[in-house]
């Protein structure tokens, strides 16, 4: 079976990415054999402004794999993947080697939802690009990309 592992490197001995849609690569393993039998660079995917999980998502979904490991998905990305028929196994760390002997041995286990919230992985600090803080039309809180301040409605009402 044709698994994919988010990776920060291209062989068996990279570490796992746990972003998975923006991860730099999504080493393809045959699980029958331990070889690698494809690398998929993602890299373009990391400076996306939007849509990075639903693209490296269904780029994994082509390429024929029945099984993803990973450290977080969200809830787009998860929606393609599950609909191509994929299983998705999260929380997965360590090296594309151990995991992928951790999914052989059956000791890793395929969540039930997305485990990442939309835009998590992007790099914002709080209060600082985004949209603003309490959605579009303004208020407090956090806001859609993580800003933290008032949105472009400016006060409260």
């Amino acid at each position: 079976m044709k698994v994919a592992v988010s990776s920060t490197g291209k062989d068996l001995d990279s570490g796992i990415d746990p972003r998975f849609g923006r991860a730099n690569y999504f080493v393809v393993v045959d699980s029958d054999s331990g070889q690698v039998v494809n690398v998929i660079d993602n890299t373009s995917a990391q400076n996306a402004a939007h849509g990075a999980g639903i693209n490296a998502a269904q780029t994994v979904a082509d390429s024929g794999v029945r099984a993803v490991l990973t450290g977080r998905v969200g809830p787009k990305a998860f929606a393609v993947l599950q609909a191509a028929g994929i299983d998705i196994f999260l929380d997965v760390s360590g090296t594309v080697r151990e995991a992928v002997e951790r999914f052989k041995s059956g000791s890793l286990k395929s969540d039930g939802g997305p485990n990442s919230s939309v835009h998590q992985g992007m790099n914002m600090a709080p209060g600082r690009g985004g949209m603003g803080g309490g959605g579009m039309m303004g208020g407090g809180g956090r806001g859609m990309c993580g800003g933290g301040g008032r949105g472009m409605g400016g006060g409260r009402r």
